[in-house]
């Protein structure tokens, strides 16, 4: 979009599409040449369709435009990695408040279109919350109606504590629910499970966060490539496939590179993983695998299938001990924690043994070692929570373990933790054998997680056909709030606010039951709860009451947030991220491939997801493979990787993990533990590209 100085010529014999230009604005009507002239209220505009034409850039030249457009993210990484960093809910805000004032006062922006990009970015703060909510509102039900700790048994007794192999099953259970949903949802999902069988907070974040990166290029069915990609004009179905196994190709060699060396470390000794990089290899193949393979057919399918496999595999592998050597456990490890959040109704308490409450515990279990077989073992100790600073989990305050306490006042806290751990095996049961109704057991117990897979496989999957009824926009009907926008709500209940402050360009939408919030979560949780009813350690209300008063700080990060992004994409060549883009490329050259996959990575890390930073990103890595005589798909491929790898230290991700688990604590601290796999994967990736695929 160029910018036409006050004139009537271009009317006269061409122009751009006919359109006449008059300052900043533009009127497609080739009727009346007057038009732009004589246009005084916004109904007039609106009938003949006049509308603003954003400046590219500021005064003072494109090296200054791309410093002032970065100013607002330099100051986003600054104040979130410095070692006393600010809260989210202060640094997003801040930052997201920066960008608007570069936009009016640098950049020279039209103000209706700032102001208009943040309420859009308000109203797309509503599905992650809602996310968020979901997740939050299936766990706790799943610890309230005992399935959580059913399951977290029988985990156990698959892999008979092994942390090799609780790892990997998870690794393959997150891929899968990535290739079905997206959205963040394997970490609000994955990490809870780790945690449930014992593993610090922190890691088990850190540890879903980077094994989330391999797969997210192929989430939600393929949403990235085929929505983040769609809107680059030329791409055809096949160019949607060529981007995915070369995306699939670089994903699977920094998988089997990457994921043994720095992330599965962060939560298990190395020499453990020495003695099992067999049975690491194989149940990572059976992922990683049919991943490949199904790239080179499909962009839609990959995470799912691969994830799928690798979960039953992995199981028989498991099963059957496969490459899998005699795990010793350390005398500090917790095996079993049963309480997965930070709730008040928790089952059990997790225990250090340094504190005087597990030696209650423990004297006691050896009076009790029948009722207490299964929770706490006199050979399980428990596990010491580790932060990165100080060897605490940063959850837990100095005052939970107060050892001034009187030795009275221990040891009902220790009756206490004993009649919690009673009641799950009490309600629980001892496990049963096939003829006295496990398979029964075990379908009932597992219905939250099976349910909400196959509820996101029904709703995802297009051929299936219920998607296009759950999206739908119309039939509709409008009401007319003004200049804030036009509201519509569709009979599929699809939320729409069409052009925000009158700008043609802004709108937004809210799939109701599209978005994973009441489909599968709330109506799983709904279910379950009903289902065991009798087994309910909380009230429903008191449930859905701990998922609110946990979105209250989240939901002020991620007002920040979107915002920002917002003001970083919205509109055109005139937006702050098109034009650093389109600057750094132009004058990189070759280059810019060495920055091409951080550049996605970046637009994951502002923006939250991988399809939002191939959708602010993509059409300027087409045009930068254009411009050195390269391959676009091949420029894209690395795009979508780096975007892949930037769900690692994707702030909304970070957020809504810590926010299930429960774990109040620094996002630069989480950052600084998942940026080095993060940038090994760019670097990975850069490097395979340019040995197979690149050609100049």
């Amino acid at each position: 979009m160029v910018q036409v100085q006050p004139s009537l010529e271009l009317y006269e014999g061409a122009g751009y599409d006919d359109a006449i230009f008059v300052g900043t604005y533009t009127c497609p009507s080739d009727v009346d040449p007057d038009c732009p002239f004589i246009c005084s209220t916004l109904s007039e505009c609106d009938a003949c369709g006049c509308f603003v034409v954003d400046e590219e850039g500021g005064p003072w030249g494109d090296a200054m435009d791309v410093i002032m457009c970065l100013l607002p993210i330099i100051f986003l990484l600054g104040v979130t990695l410095k070692p006393n960093p600010l809260p989210t809910t202060v640094s997003l805000p801040a930052a997201a408040m920066m960008m608007l004032l570069v936009r009016v006062m640098y950049l020279g922006s039209d103000p209706t279109l700032s102001c208009g990009a943040i309420i859009s970015g308000f109203h797309e703060a509503l599905s992650p919350l809602t996310i968020m909510f979901g997740a939050i509102a299936l766990f706790e039900t799943m610890e309230a109606t005992l399935c959580l700790p059913y399951m977290m048994r029988e985990m156990k007794s698959l892999t008979e504590g092994h942390i090799v192999a609780e790892l990997m099953l998870i690794f393959a259970f997150a891929y899968m629910i990535e290739g079905a949903s997206g959205f963040g949802t394997p970490v609000a999902l994955g990490a809870p499970m780790l945690v449930s069988l014992g593993h610090d907070k922190f890691g088990s974040i850190v540890t879903l966060l980077v094994m989330n990166t391999f797969a997210t290029v192929w989430g939600a069915a393929g949403t990235p490539i085929w929505f983040g990609l769609g809107n680059i004009s030329g791409l055809s179905e096949d160019d949607f496939v060529e981007v995915s196994f070369k995306a699939g190709v670089c994903l699977t060699f920094a998988a089997y590179l990457i994921l043994p060396t720095l992330v599965l470390p962060i939560l298990c000794p190395v020499q453990e993983l020495k003695k099992n990089f067999l049975f690491i290899i194989l149940s990572l193949t059976s992922v990683m695998g049919p991943v490949l393979v199904m790239s080179f057919f499909t962009y839609e399918f990959p995470s799912l299938i691969g994830g799928m496999l690798g979960c039953i595999i992995s199981a028989v592998l498991i099963r059957f001990r496969v490459g899998l050597k005699e795990y010793s456990h350390p005398t500090n490890e917790r095996h079993l924690k049963i309480s997965t959040t930070s709730s008040s109704h928790g089952l059990v308490s997790s225990l250090r043994p340094d504190d005087p409450l597990f030696a209650a515990v423990q004297n006691n279990c050896d009076k009790n070692s029948d009722d207490l077989k299964e929770c706490v073992d006199n050979d399980e100790d428990v596990e010491e929570e580790h932060s990165p600073e100080n060897g605490t989990d940063a959850s837990i305050s100095e005052e939970s373990y107060n050892v001034d306490s009187k030795d009275v006042e221990v040891l009902e806290d220790a009756d206490q933790v004993l009649a919690s751990i009673n009641s799950v095996e009490a309600a629980l049961g001892p496990r049963k054998s096939f003829a006295e109704g496990y398979l029964k057991e075990l379908i009932g117990r597992t219905f939250p997680i099976w349910g909400t897979v196959l509820l996101l496989i029904l709703t995802r999957v297009e051929q299936i056909g219920l998607k296009g009824l759950l999206i739908k926009r119309s039939p509709y009907f409008e009401i007319a709030f003004g200049t804030y926008g036009k509201f519509r709500l569709s009979a599929s209940l699809v939320f729409q606010l069409i052009d925000i402050l009158t700008h043609p360009d802004l709108s937004w939408k809210y799939e109701l039951l599209y978005v994973p919030f009441i489909i599968p979560f709330v109506l799983v949780s709904i279910i379950t709860m009903i289902i065991y009813r009798s087994d309910l350690q909380a009230r429903p209300k008191e449930i859905f009451g701990t998922c609110l008063v946990r979105l209250k700080k989240p939901a002020i990060a991620l007002l920040g947030a979107l915002a920002l992004v917002q003001l970083m994409i919205k509109e055109g060549p005139a937006a702050p991220a098109d034009i650093i883009g389109t600057v750094l490329s132009q004058a990189l050259k070759e280059g810019w491939i060495a920055f091409a996959a951080i550049v996605g990575t970046l637009g994951s890390f502002f923006s939250g997801s991988t399809t939002i930073s191939n959708l602010t990103f993509g059409g300027i890595q087409e045009i930068a493979a254009k411009s050195i005589g390269t391959s676009v798909s091949s420029m894209l491929a690395l795009q979508a990787t780096g975007a892949s790898a930037g769900n690692g230290v994707c702030l909304n991700n970070i957020i809504s993990a810590c926010t299930v688990v429960g774990l109040d604590i620094s996002e630069g601290k989480i950052i600084r533990k998942t940026f080095k796999p993060v940038l090994a994967i760019d670097i990975l990736a850069t490097v395979i590209m340019l040995a197979f695929f690149f050609r100049f």
